[in-house]
């Protein structure tokens, strides 16, 4: 049941990612209901905090997901890229859930979260280019 490919592993970071991705959107549109706010953020804090969150994850996560199904087809190991997705995919959780927080000063989620997607998204690119150029 664990004995994963390649592929199914990232097939499985991206279903997680996926999941993160329609509960960002549910929160944005919820967040619309809530406002009355149909287009933009009419300078709604909340509203602008809403779509932003979903927006920084539809921004971040595609490349660094198609990724992990490049490195797959390159000839990394399932291990490589569940390290990757397992990281990438707790950075963005942390990051779209830390944002939310309340209280005055950095989000704790969301300072981490966007250091480790940063660190991963670098260090991905690196291994893939290892596989195409050495692996």
């Amino acid at each position: 049941m664990f004995d994963f490919t390649a592929h199914e592993a990232a097939g499985l970071y991206l279903a997680l990612n996926l999941i993160l991705l329609f509960i960002l959107g549910f929160r944005a549109i919820k967040a619309r209901q809530t406002t009355g706010i149909g287009l933009g953020h009419g300078d709604n804090e909340d509203m602008m905090r809403a779509m932003r969150i979903h927006a920084n994850f539809a921004e971040y996560a595609p490349l660094p997901l198609i990724g992990l199904f490049a490195l797959g087809a390159l000839g990394a190991s399932a291990m490589v890229i569940h390290v990757f997705g397992i990281v990438f995919t707790l950075a963005r959780y942390a990051h779209a859930f830390g944002f939310t927080s309340a209280g005055e000063g950095r989000p704790l989620g969301r300072f981490y979260g966007i250091i480790f997607t940063g660190l991963t998204i670098l260090a991905e690119a690196l291994a893939l280019l290892y596989f195409i150029f050495l692996g």
